[in-house]
């Protein structure tokens, strides 16, 4: 009897760690982000990859929050990727992001942002503020390249 409570409980324990695994969520992403340092945004610019750091940990913040575990299940948010979003811990990459905005070449209206962690998928819409502060990046970077192709 006592082998079979140890592998019931044993069997319990698996399977619950399995679900939580599966189920990730905001509380997993926290965790998993909590040691960011430094935000890499890239932007595909025609070919021409333009590149900002951000390492101030309250527009960090901005970033770390548009990772919540949320998933569209009805696929309403369109996403096509025009720039790329590193979370770095001492310059290691903790995740990929993909984002994608009209005023940085989105053929959508809806900005938004996508990422996974195998085998799932996540993606939402960007807040107010994010998508804010991609499209500020996003232009001040393309008009100092554009600056430096004309001298």
């Amino acid at each position: 009897m006592k082998n079979v409570s140890l592998g019931l409980a044993f069997l319990t324990m698996v399977s619950c760690s399995s679900i939580s695994h599966k189920n990730k969520g905001k509380k997993y992403f926290a965790d998993l982000l909590k040691d960011v340092d430094k935000v890499q945004l890239k932007f595909f610019n025609h070919g021409d990859t333009l590149a900002e750091a951000v390492t101030d940990e309250t527009e960090i913040n901005i970033y770390k929050d548009l990772i919540t575990g949320k998933r569209d299940p009805k696929q309403r948010v369109k996403c096509d990727s025009t720039g790329e979003i590193l979370f770095l811990n001492k310059n290691e990459i903790i995740l990929h992001a993909y984002f994608s905005s009209r005023a940085s070449g989105s053929k959508y209206d809806k900005a938004c942002v996508t990422y996974s962690v195998e085998p799932d998928n996540y993606g939402s819409a960007l807040t107010v503020r994010s998508g804010q502060d991609i499209d500020d990046y996003y232009y001040k970077l393309r008009s100092t390249a554009n600056r430096m192709a004309q001298h």
